[in-house]
């Protein structure tokens, strides 16, 4: 009875199999990014979200330093409103999304 013999492994299914290979070491940066546990994804989401907080609070600043005295002339009109805007964006969509989605990673929701 003959075999078949095994497919020979093409350069871009080898190097998928390396980088897995690498990943599931759980050693650097790699393994983190390239991760399916839930924990360390939830890690990945927290993360992701205190930087946004930071951003946030930094527009946060820049909007009370702007009403911090009549007249303020730290930021014009428009550049009010736009970062009034790109801080209720941040806060909703870097923030308080990929904490929710940490929660769910971390389980304890």
């Amino acid at each position: 009875m003959a075999t078949a013999a095994a497919p020979r492994r093409s350069g871009l299914a080898q190097a998928l199999k390396n980088v897995r290979a690498s990943a599931a070491s759980e050693k650097g940066v790699l393994s983190w990014l390239c991760t399916i546990d839930h924990k360390r994804i939830g890690v990945l989401y927290g993360i992701t979200a205190f930087t946004m907080f930071v951003v946030a609070g930094s527009e946060a600043l820049l909007i009370r330093t702007q009403l911090a005295t009549p007249n303020g002339s730290v930021l014009d009109a428009d550049q009010y409103t736009r970062l009034f805007t790109m801080h209720g964006v941040t806060m909703g969509f870097g923030v308080v999304m990929p904490l929710s989605a940490a929660c769910l990673g971390w389980q304890c929701c």
